[in-house]
Order: structure tokens, then sequence, then C-alpha cells
């Protein structure tokens, strides 16, 4: 699968910016290295490598993939906090006195200066895609500062986004701790083998990994009062993903992808594949996510009528 996690957030308004215009908004936040005493970067880069003068974005069928880059200058501790007793111990020294806490803090900024041009850069993509027909935004990261950064960066670019998280009217904790315990799940659901229990109360905690979620041991930490904030579950027998009591997605895995394409020298074709493989499955999933959380709610300003999943795969008649 094209993204290894998901982030997923509502546009509370219609993306108005068309795919040609985006790619041009786009380009006041290209990518730009770390460079000097710049101790971070974030900006655009080409999602398709390997071509050159790629745009920033790529459509298919109705989403626009992202990719962004992350660059952070990175300084040992240990290395700065030499670099600061050196300075410190040879002040003192000249000087005969201690050095007060606002002088230190001084010293600290001159050690980061001259260490910054030095450090080495440690480098980040992070890709995303926007369905506006659907007011979808699905970021690959499951970081909230990383989804954060590349919201600010996407807001920035096309001035103005409004997004808020998927408001849905079940508990997730409460939903997830009734599958385990009931083993009821809706239809095209079902469990794998990782969860992770908590008690409110004191905090407790059990992770279960490549455990039989189906038995009295798990059973007995809920009837003890312990609260499942995350879940493996298998969606048509085929994704697998773990869900966390944010509706945070981890290891997205579909286990019948076929993301590639026949012409496998054409970086274009493989993308493709990829990316409308992954689209149409959270297509389907989603919204069944969400239903069986309870459905989603209207957020302030939210539009009121939302498009459906046009872009999904219809399932398959369950015969009733």
């Amino acid at each position: 699968m094209l993204f290894k996690n998901a982030s997923v957030y509502r546009l509370t308004k219609p993306f108005e910016p068309s795919a040609e215009a985006l790619l041009l908004m786009l380009e006041k936040n290209a990518f730009v290295p770390c460079s000097g005493l710049r101790a971070s970067s974030f900006g655009w880069v080409p999602p398709i490598k390997d071509i050159e003068d790629a745009p920033l974005g790529h459509e298919v069928a109705g989403s626009i993939l992202l990719c962004a880059r992350r660059e952070d200058k990175v300084i040992p501790p240990s290395a700065l906090n030499e670099a600061i007793a050196e300075r410190v111990e040879r002040i003192e020294s000249m000087e005969g006195r201690k050095l007060r806490a606002k002088e230190r803090l001084n010293i600290k900024d001159d050690a980061l200066a001259e260490l910054l041009p030095r450090a080495l850069a440690r480098s980040k993509q992070i890709m995303g895609y926007i369905h506006p027909a659907n007011n979808l935004l699905v970021i690959d990261t499951a970081n909230a500062s990383e989804a954060e950064l590349f919201i600010n960066c996407l807001r920035d670019s096309v001035g103005t986004l409004a997004v808020v998280p998927p408001q849905v009217k079940a508990k997730p904790t409460d939903v997830f701790s009734a599958w385990l315990m009931h083993r009821k799940l809706p239809e095209h659901f079902s469990l794998t083998d990782q969860c992770d229990l908590v008690d409110p109360e004191d905090g407790a905690s059990v992770t279960c990994r490549k455990q039989d979620l189906d038995t009295q041991e798990i059973r007995n930490h809920l009837e003890a009062g312990k609260m499942c904030t995350k879940l493996g579950i298998r969606f048509y027998g085929d994704l697998r993903v773990t869900v966390d009591k944010d509706i945070i997605m981890r290891q997205l895995n579909l286990e019948s992808s076929d993301d590639d394409a026949e012409d496998e020298d054409n970086p274009i074709a493989r993308m493709d594949a990829a990316f409308v493989n992954m689209t149409l499955e959270f297509g389907r999933f989603l919204p069944a996510l969400f239903t069986a959380l309870g459905g989603e709610t209207l957020a302030i300003g939210e539009v009121a009528n939302p498009a459906p999943f046009t872009d999904r795969a219809p399932l398959p008649d369950s015969g009733e």
C-alpha cells in the first residue's frame, strides 16, 4: 500500500482550487534545503521521483497526491553540552566569577550558531492526498506534529484550509471494547491479533501483539475496567490496519494489493496504480469505519451534505 499510516481529516469548507491552480500555489512553499543557520525546513517536493521537472502534485481520478519533505539539522546533545561547557569554563576562568543563567542562555545560542552550519541534516518525506469531492484529506503519518506541519504548509500555500479530524458520534474506545467483549463486529469487519488496553483510573496498560483476542484473558481485563485504546482490524479480509482512540491508523497493509503497473519502467504508471488502488480502498473502508463508530456529526462550518465517496468500489451484496 502506498501509505503506511493515515491521519484523516474532513475539509469543513469546499476545496476551491483546481488541480492546475493548486500546482501553482504549491510553488511558493517548495522545499528549500537547510543551509547556514537554518535549523529546519519543510516544503513541497514532487510525489513522483525519477522524472525531471516533475510537478509538485499528481492528480488521478479526482484525488490530488502531494509530498512534503522535512529536513532538520541534527546536533548531538553531547556535542552541544561540550561546547557550552568549554565556553562557560573559559569565561569564568578569565573573569573569576560564576556566570548568571541569562549569560549561560546566550552562550547556548552562540554554541548553536557555531555548530549548526556543520551539523548533518536528517530528512523525511510525508505524503498526503486531497479528495475535494469528498471533503477529505489523508496524510501518511501517525505523528500529530507532522500532520500539523503538513496542514499548515498546505494552508499557507492555498491561503485558507479548514479541516477537522473525523467527528464521530460514538466514542471509539467504547466501540472497540464492545467488539472485544462480545465479538459482534459490523459486516465485513473482523479482528486481527493485536490491541492495547488501558485502565482509565490508574493508567495500568496491557499490550497484546500476535495474540488470539477471543480469549477469556482479554475479557477479564475488560471486565476489570480496562478500555481498548488501539485495535487491529481486518476489512473484507483484505485490508489490515490498527486504529487508535483518535481514529489514527497505523500498519496499513492491503494483502491483495497489486500496485505494480504492467510498464515497470514508467514511474507515472507505477504511481498511478498504487495511488488509485489505495484511494479506492480508503473509499470503501473509511465510510464503513465511520458508520461503525456511530456515523459522522457536523462540525461548525462543515458542508452540510458532504459528497459521497464516489470513487469507491461498491460493497458486495450481503444477500439480505
